[in-house]
């Protein structure tokens, strides 16, 4: 008996010792908060400084941001909640002793005593309720790691805009320069006219008034895109490291998707491909599980178990041990059950509607993208014709003025014209490069390759 005891015991310390994960779910996530789109590498990069690409923008902001962390150490919870489910499967051991100091009127002297033993219990049957409860916990991971994947391309898309945000910014902040300078140059025209006696005072305050106020509108711009950058460093896991620039990539976003197709087609390509969808299935699949586990944990269960202990008074030895099998039958819970079953299939009704809803928002998503993709294109195709017809006019109404042959509301209607055009050209170029991220995001295809062309990943 005491070989047989001390077997078990050896056994038992030493897969504790070397079954850190037993049943491998760890592994089934992945090393990074960056999911599948970036090797773990990346997640180690230097401070921020310089230049700054699109595609680092995003890789950091992936790798730091607590978006993406949070959603990642959720699926590693879920992963080692599908241990715990699946320890059900091999039997509960437990050693247990005691040691003591005993005196009574039978045995006058005092003596020492001590005991040691050890259980074993393992489920045999319970109809079904720890198949459920890991197909219940099989489910929430592959929920949860979908839910990863889809924060991974939210932020995406988050940083794609905040980029393209700031680039526009600066573009504005560059054209409000300009803006600014020829409505400095009317100014000076206005105040040379007016000391030749060719044009009344007024004119030179009007002049003043105008460059004055795109000297405002300079300012504003220059806050605007220091705050924009703050954005984006904040994305990227810190607003306070904001000591970069940011330089445009021509190429990424510039692919024109194929908008030919009809937006019903793309709906039911999209449900096939969001990984929120996939979320919400796997979830509805988890509550329905959630449902048999219930409706188990109301009827017997079967249990075989061993005991075997050695006991020890002074000197009197006691070994014993047993083998056998138990069944334990609810007779009455206090109702408990029922409401457990009624909850859990209410859960299950909520989980199957946050699943309708989800499928309603993916379709609503690409119908806007789509929409959004499709105005946009045409906006930017007229914005050059835009610029350059008010470029135009206030270069042919300044020179007229400075010959004396204009007046000069002329040349402060034109310049506004010419500021007007030059910032919807911006935002039309933004929203065209947006639209196309959109519609990629709707349609579960975000992929690195819209920022590096395929082969060029690994490419700093």
């Amino acid at each position: 008996m005491n070989s047989r005891l001390s077997l078990l015991l050896a056994v038992v310390l030493s897969s504790a010792a070397h079954a850190a994960d037993p049943f491998e779910v760890f592994p089934r996530v992945l090393p990074s908060p960056a999911a599948d789109l970036r090797p773990a590498a990346v997640c180690n990069p230097p401070a921020l400084s310089g230049p700054l690409t699109l595609a680092h923008a995003v890789e950091r902001a992936l790798c730091a941001n607590p978006a993406t962390r949070s959603a990642w150490l959720a699926s590693r919870l879920r992963a080692a909640e599908l241990g715990q489910a699946n320890s059900a499967y091999l039997p509960d051991v437990t050693i247990s002793g005691n040691l003591g100091r005993n005196g009574d009127s039978v045995l006058p002297n005092d003596y020492t005593s001590w005991q040691i033993g050890l259980d074993a219990q393992y489920l045999l049957y319970d109809f079904g309720g720890r198949e459920a409860r890991s197909e219940a916990a099989e489910s929430l991971l592959a929920a949860s790691l979908a839910s990863h994947e889809a924060s991974v391309r939210d932020l995406y898309l988050q940083t794609v805009t905040a980029y393209f945000n700031l680039l526009t910014a600066q573009a504005a902040v560059v054209a409000a320069r300009e803006v600014e300078a020829s409505a400095l140059a009317a100014f000076k025209a206005a105040d040379a006219r007016v000391g030749a006696g060719t044009s009344i005072p007024v004119d030179r305050l009007q002049s003043k008034t105008q460059y004055t106020q795109r000297q405002i509108e300079r300012i504003r711009a220059e806050g605007t895109a220091a705050r924009l950058q703050g954005e984006l460093a904040a994305l990227m896991g810190d607003a306070s490291q904001n000591r970069f620039t940011v330089v445009d990539n021509d190429w990424a976003f510039s692919q024109t998707p194929d908008i030919d197709i009809k937006v019903d087609a793309l709906i039911e390509a999209a449900r096939t491909r969001r990984p929120e969808l996939r979320a919400a299935e796997a979830t509805l699949l988890a509550r329905e599980a959630g449902v048999k586990s219930a409706r188990a944990d109301g009827l017997p269960r079967l249990s075989a178990y061993v005991d075997a202990r050695r006991q020890d008074l002074d000197a009197l030895a006691i070994d014993s041990s047993s083998v056998g099998v138990s069944l334990a039958i609810p007779l009455f819970t206090g109702y408990r059950n029922t409401y457990q079953i009624a909850a859990a299939q209410t859960q299950a009704a909520l989980a199957a509607v946050d699943r309708d809803s989800v499928n309603n928002q993916v379709a609503l998503d690409v119908w806007r993208a789509y929409y959004k993709l499709k105005s946009e294109t045409e906006a930017d195709s007229r914005s050059t014709d835009l610029v350059e017809s008010a470029a135009a006019a206030e270069k042919l109404a300044l020179g007229r003025y400075q010959a004396g042959l204009g007046i000069l509301l002329d040349v402060l209607s034109a310049q506004a014209s010419l500021a007007q055009a030059r910032y919807t050209q911006l935002l039309t170029q933004l929203g065209l490069r947006v639209a196309r991220a959109e519609l990629a995001q709707a349609m579960g295809e975000l992929s690195w390759d819209w920022m590096e062309p395929a082969g060029r990943e690994g490419t700093k």
